[in-house]
C-alpha cells in the first residue's frame, strides 16, 4: 500500500502531461501511452469533462459513454481496453487538447482541496475496485442513453468523476460519495421512467431547471 506522501494530485498529472502533447495533436491511442499505468482512470476523468456542466455537447454522449465502458472493461479483464479503431485513431488538435486539459485541472485544483489518501480500502481492494469499476460502467451506460432532459448527463458524469478520482487518489470518502450520487442518479432516472420526459421537465420548471 502507498505511503500517503507517495500519492501525486491527479491535477499535477495532468499539467504534466499538458507539456507533452505534441504541436500538431495527439490521437487517443498515443494519449493513452502518454498517460502511462494510470491512463484507464485518468482518460474516463477527460472523458467525463464535457459533461461536467448542466449544458453538455450535443451527441457525445454515446462515443464518450462508449469508451468509458470498454476502458473499464479492460481494467477488469487486465487488457489493453478493447476501442474501436476509429476512436483510437481519432486525433484532437493541440490547441483543443490543451483546452481540455487546462479546463479540467481547474476544476480538479478546487476538487483537490478537500481530497486527501483516507479509506484506502475503498481504492486499493481488489474486490472493490472491481464494484468501483462495475459501478462506472453502469454510470457510463446511463450517460449514453438519448434523453432529452436536464440532468441525464450531468449526474452520470460527476458519480464517474467521484469513482475515478477517488480511486486513483486513495480517497474512500470520495469513492462512497460516488455510490451515493449513483443511487442519487439511478433513482433519477427510474423517476424519469414513471413521469416520463414531460413530467420531469415540468418539475425541474417549477424549480427553475428547465435548461
Amino acid at each position: 500500500m502507498l505511503k500517503e506522501s507517495e500519492y501525486e494530485k491527479t491535477s499535477n498529472i495532468i499539467s504534466r502531461i499538458s507539456l507533452k502533447i505534441p504541436s500538431d495533436g495527439i490521437n487517443f491511442k498515443d494519449f493513452l501511452d502518454l498517460i502511462g499505468e494510470q491512463g484507464g482512470l485518468l482518460s474516463c476523468v477527460l472523458l467525463i469533462a464535457p459533461f461536467l456542466f448542466p449544458v453538455s455537447i450535443p451527441g457525445s454522449s454515446i462515443p464518450f459513454g462508449l469508451a468509458i465502458v470498454l476502458i473499464n472493461v479492460g481494467i477488469i479483464s487486465k487488457t489493453h481496453p478493447m476501442i474501436p479503431e476509429r476512436i483510437m485513431d481519432y486525433k484532437i488538435s493541440q490547441k483543443n487538447m490543451l483546452k481540455l486539459l487546462n479546463g479540467m485541472h481547474r476544476v480538479l485544483v478546487w476538487l483537490e482541496k478537500f481530497i486527501k489518501p483516507r479509506q484506502r480500502i475503498f481504492a486499493d481492494h481488489p474486490a472493490v475496485m472491481y464494484v468501483n469499476n462495475m459501478i462506472i460502467i453502469f454510470a457510463a451506460l446511463l450517460l449514453m442513453l438519448p434523453i432529452p432532459v436536464p440532468l441525464t448527463d450531468f449526474l452520470p458524469a460527476y458519480s464517474i468523476l467521484f469513482l475515478t478520482l477517488g480511486s486513483i487518489e486513495g480517497d474512500g470518502y470520495l469513492i462512497i460519495a460516488g455510490y451515493a450520487l449513483t443511487i442519487i442518479t439511478t433513482s433519477y432516472f427510474v423517476l424519469i421512467a414513471f413521469l416520463g420526459i414531460t413530467g420531469i421537465n415540468a418539475i425541474l420548471a417549477f424549480f427553475g431547471l428547465n435548461i
